[in-house]
């Protein structure tokens, strides 16, 4: 995993990076959200850890941002008391919490969560990505057949016959044989 480490110590950053590279991890650091912010928007990553807070600033809005504008598992190192207030938030956020002080074997479950977690907003991306190109070919496809309605008086079977020949006789698909048909029409 390419894991990004954000830290405000050189300390705490360092020993996160021995912690996290005995797992076979290949691990960055950031000093701040300034920079962890650059890094996140420069490069994909697979998890961002921050250990909380950070000196320019909590560490949540960077953690919210991560969450909201990459594939990126979060994971944020925090002292139990502040996990229990915050965890609506971290949970509306789809943000791993973990205790400190650390214990590796959590640390590395967290992990291995976290990557199980990306790997499912990636097969459901494509998913709704797929569903939207269908829903899509489905609007031109019942645009076609309204157009073929009211111009040429077919009913909606005939139409949809009349696309699908079209589809075959120019071996397109059934999307380009109804955008074709709807530019013939214009």
């Amino acid at each position: 995993m390419k894991i990004l480490t954000v830290s405000a110590t050189e300390k705490s950053r360092e020993m996160l990076r021995l912690l996290l590279e005995e797992g076979g991890d290949t691990v960055s650091l950031a000093p701040s959200a300034a920079a962890a912010r650059r890094r996140i928007l420069d490069e994909e990553w697979d998890v961002i850890v921050i250990n909380y807070p950070l000196q320019d600033e909590s560490g949540l809005e960077l953690a919210h941002m991560a969450t909201t504008e990459t594939d990126a598992s979060v994971v944020m190192l925090m002292r139990p008391e502040i996990i229990n207030e915050l965890s609506e938030r971290l949970a509306a956020d789809g943000i791993l919490p973990v205790e400190k002080p650390i214990i590796k074997q959590m640390l590395r479950s967290t992990l291995s969560l976290s990557s199980y977690m990306k790997s499912i907003r990636r097969s459901n991306s494509r998913k709704i990505q797929e569903l939207e190109r269908r829903i899509e070919e489905l609007r031109i496809v019942s645009k076609a057949k309204c157009a073929l309605a009211l111009k040429e008086g077919l009913g909606e079977e005939e139409a949809h016959k009349r696309i699908e020949r079209t589809a075959m006789d120019r071996r397109i698909s059934l999307r380009d044989a109804a955008l074709f048909i709807l530019r013939m029409m214009e």
